[in-house]
């Protein structure tokens, strides 16, 4: 069976619907639908929105920064 994946382009919309919400910097994990985190695909929610987010930095929207290697990913509106 094929398992559900949060695609890029779900994560896009995911990102940009939660724009007006990101007031500052925001980890970007806090932004995983509910859907994958009660069905234990945190994974999959966060490689979606990771892709998501160089492709809304790529277009400007958002900038992305991280300390340190393995730190928290954060994200804000540009």
């Amino acid at each position: 069976p094929k398992l559900p994946v949060l695609t890029t382009e779900e994560g896009i919309k995911q990102i940009r619907n939660n724009l007006d919400k990101i007031k500052d910097w925001k980890n970007i994990m806090d932004l995983i639908p509910k859907f994958y985190l009660d069905n234990k695909m945190r994974r999959t929610g966060a490689a979606g929105l990771f892709a998501a987010s160089l492709e809304l930095v790529k277009e400007g929207i958002i900038s992305v920064s991280q300390k340190k290697i393995f730190e928290k990913l954060m994200i804000k509106k540009s």
